[in-house]
């Protein structure tokens, strides 16, 4: 697991121990993405190289296009788009040496209906959806999948959003045996 913190990724894994998995962890920022490749590419020489990859980033603040700074765009397609590109790379010719992975990206309901009060947001899941179509067409002959995964609605726990209903989402894409698909979505049904 990689995350900024590694606060959050001891409660993650201690989480997760009972599973019998065996659970690595990485502190990184995707805010850095030759940081973040030069990372994973240390994990992926190695033989135990992940199969599957959850890329769900995203620098959600308020802003609008009008007033929000080069710099904050610039931060935020970095995180939202750049960084999920670069695991794709570092990741991919281990997946191609294997014949296997899937890689699926978190999307957003902001990809279909944009939000002027959220415009990188907004942005950057359109963005995400199209670098995630391309790659899967790229990688497919090669037997890896990449898909979006859209969370279309807002994320609260005891809602249809709960992220333990959106967590089994993620879980049924990646055992999907079926024909794959660009996209899956999350509707909270």
């Amino acid at each position: 697991m990689v995350a900024r913190s590694n606060d959050k990724l001891a409660d993650l894994a201690g989480g997760l121990a009972d599973t019998g998995a065996e659970i690595g962890t990485i502190e990184a920022d995707a805010s850095d993405p030759e940081g973040l490749g030069a990372l994973l590419a240390v994990l992926y020489r190695g033989e135990r190289a992940p199969g599957v990859i959850i890329y769900n980033a995203v620098m959600g603040a308020p802003d609008q296009l009008l007033s929000v700074t080069v710099d904050h765009l610039q931060a935020a397609y970095a995180v939202d788009v750049i960084s999920a590109i670069v695991v794709a790379q570092v990741a991919a010719p281990a997946m191609k040496a294997a014949g296997f992975g899937t890689m699926i990206v978190t999307g957003g309901g902001f990809a279909d209906h944009p939000i002027p009060a959220l415009a990188t947001v907004s942005l950057g899941k359109a963005a995400l959806r199209s670098a995630a179509t391309m790659l899967g067409a790229d990688l497919e002959p090669d037997g890896i999948r990449v898909a979006t995964l859209t969370i279309a609605g807002q994320i609260v726990a005891g809602t249809a959003f709960d992220p333990a209903r959106i967590a089994e989402r993620y879980w049924d894409v990646v055992q999907t045996d079926g024909p794959w698909q660009a996209e899956f979505r999350f509707t909270g049904g």
